[in-house]
């Protein structure tokens, strides 16, 4: 059985879809709330206020903890599968909202969790919104507060009414939310919501998410989408939903089978790419009307016409003839005449021409050294800003993030420095591939070779290359160093 692994402090437990029924669980939450330090998350390293786990599980005098949904009492546990929770005390309430969440439920939370961490946000677990309208299984905030996505994990069965109800409730509150569920439902498609399997130790998208094939004419949904892409798309908003249209809505879920989908978690190229599809369909369906009645038109006027050309055509074959006799003895003899004339003219004009052209190769050579050399003297200033001690602090910088966001990979920085095919900027690879330069020069960006990642010092430097336009914000990487050693650039 494959199973999804995700992070809990610094253990990793796995979270399985059971083929067979899974031995109970004592009923758990990852949230708790504290006497002093307040709302403490069992999924955090420091639970979230600063406490370590052995602070709060098996201490003595015990610490005083209880449950955020009910303020029954709970103490802080590990379970049998290795997850750190909070299990309530004996005479828990019956009305409170986790004792019908099953351990898969407590898991796919964990997952979502992760992913919405890894992604640089903000997650927390069981948070239940103003006046009781909503409880999110996961909030997500974005680093600047801006954003706040619920991601709720829905194995229990659910009406379609009841889902649409509980989204319009994190909607009316500016809450973005995603349904995540493992089995097959009919409301998926109604609400924003993917489905997600277990694939390779992780789990992947397997419908409610789609890229549109404009060739084909149809939405599919990728083959490989795991849950952590997924989750850091939705958060840096290159992936949103999207209301498919009409003529669309039969999705190719996989190899054999399609479904209806009214709205979808996509990409906002694919969503232009539908438009530009139905355009594309609706002028096709106006041109093949106004093509079918032109034709009509057509064979009526050339029933009308057609008795009319054969009478004109006899006669207008032997003038024609006559014409072309006459033509063609005119133009031999203009031909003989000016069989001469035109040689010496060719001639002219061929020595013209190669005069033309080793004047314009000299001057265009000549213009191109000289840009060549004001691009380079350019590029020297460029990189002379920098002393090698902060180029040195900037690569550390690089190093540093190519391995948080490649899965640990280490990059290497080209050790013979700027070049001119990298546009007078350092190359950085990834094993063998490109993977990014360091400070192109602003007036060598045309050199920059393809989709690659820019590293600069700071904003400003990121700011400066951006206005040449041959790059895109996405491509640019700035950090924060000062400008105290770049008192002018060009």
């Amino acid at each position: 059985m494959s199973h999804l692994y995700v992070m809990v402090s610094s253990r990793t437990v796995p979270w399985r879809k059971p083929d067979v029924p899974t031995p109970l669980e004592p009923v758990m939450a990852f949230s708790a709330m504290h006497a002093d330090a307040g709302r403490v998350d069992a999924t955090l390293p420091d639970l979230g206020c600063g406490l370590t786990w052995d602070q709060v599980h098996k201490v003595r005098p015990r610490v005083v903890l209880r449950c955020p949904e009910c303020g029954h009492g709970v103490h802080a546990r590990v379970s049998s599968r290795g997850m750190r929770h909070f299990a309530h005390d004996p005479g828990r309430p019956p009305d409170c909202a986790w004792l019908n969440e099953s351990l898969e439920h407590h898991q796919l939370k964990l997952a979502l969790a992760n992913a919405a961490r890894s992604a640089g946000w903000q997650a927390e677990l069981e948070v239940t919104g103003p006046n009781a309208s909503w409880r999110a299984d996961v909030l997500a905030t974005s680093p600047d507060q801006a954003r706040s996505i619920a991601w709720e994990a829905q194995l229990s069965p659910i009406s379609e009414d009841d889902i649409r109800y509980r989204t319009a409730r994190y909607e009316a509150d500016g809450i973005e939310v995603c349904w995540v569920t493992p089995n097959s439902v009919t409301w998926l498609g109604s609400v924003p919501a993917i489905r997600v399997a277990e694939q390779a130790a992780e789990a992947v998208i397997i419908d409610g998410a789609a890229g549109f094939q404009f060739t084909r004419g149809r939405w599919q949904t990728p083959d490989r989408l795991t849950l952590t892409e997924f989750v850091q798309g939705v958060q840096d908003g290159s992936v949103v939903v999207h209301d498919v249209l009409s003529r669309y809505r039969q999705i190719k879920v996989d190899s054999t089978r399609y479904a209806w989908r009214h709205r979808l978690w996509t990409m906002a190229a694919s969503v232009e790419a539908e438009g530009r599809h139905e355009l594309m369909r609706q002028r096709q369906d106006a041109w093949r009307q106004r093509q079918q009645e032109a034709e009509a038109a057509q064979q009526a006027a050339e029933r009308r016409q057609r008795e009319d050309d054969k009478r004109r055509h006899e006669a207008e074959h032997a003038a024609e003839q006559a014409r072309r006799q006459q033509e063609q003895a005119q133009r031999d003899e203009d031909w003989w005449r000016g069989f001469h004339a035109r040689l010496e003219q060719d001639r002219l004009r061929q020595e013209a021409v190669e005069q033309q052209r080793r004047s314009a190769a000299e001057a265009a050579e000549h213009e191109r050294q000289r840009l060549d050399q004001a691009e380079a003297d350019a590029a020297s200033r460029w990189i002379e800003k920098v002393s090698e001690t902060r180029t040195h602090e900037l690569h550390n910088k690089i190093i540093e993030y190519v391995w948080r966001n490649e899965m640990g990979k280490t990059a290497t920085i080209d050790t013979d420095g700027p070049k001119k095919e990298h546009a007078y900027g350092t190359a950085i690879q990834l094993g063998t591939r490109l993977y990014g330069v360091v400070r192109p020069s602003p007036t060598s960006m045309q050199r920059l070779p393809g989709q690659l990642r820019v590293f600069v010092l700071n904003a400003r430097e990121a700011q400066l290359l951006l206005e040449t336009g041959k790059v895109m914000t996405e491509q640019m990487v700035h950090f924060d160093f000062p400008d105290d050693e770049q008192l002018s650039l060009l």
